[in-house]
């Protein structure tokens, strides 16, 4: 069983409007760089330069943030990642 990836509303344009993507990996980065083959638009909209996310995405583990070193927390089948996008209006 992979794990989940669970797509913030505002990103399912760059997944043909999937909410949960099958991903591969040891850790969550491993994992992103998975969903990234497979939808390449994502990496502008998660990363700011390799190995850093924008400041405005959150990763969460089964619910629970994965902050800090997200990018190196492991993963088993089955997990949950959720990409939250951390809005602000005025």
């Amino acid at each position: 069983m992979p794990v989940k990836a669970h797509i913030h509303a505002t990103h399912r344009r760059f997944t043909n409007g999937q909410e949960v993507i099958e991903v591969e990996g040891h850790t969550v980065g491993e994992c992103l760089n998975h969903l990234i083959r497979q939808f390449p638009e994502m990496e502008k909209a998660i990363f700011a330069k390799k190995d850093k996310l924008h400041n405005i995405v959150e990763i969460y583990l089964n619910h629970a943030s994965a902050y800090p070193n997200e990018l190196l927390k492991p993963v088993k089948d089955g997990d949950e990642i959720h990409l939250v996008i951390m809005l602000a209006g005025g």
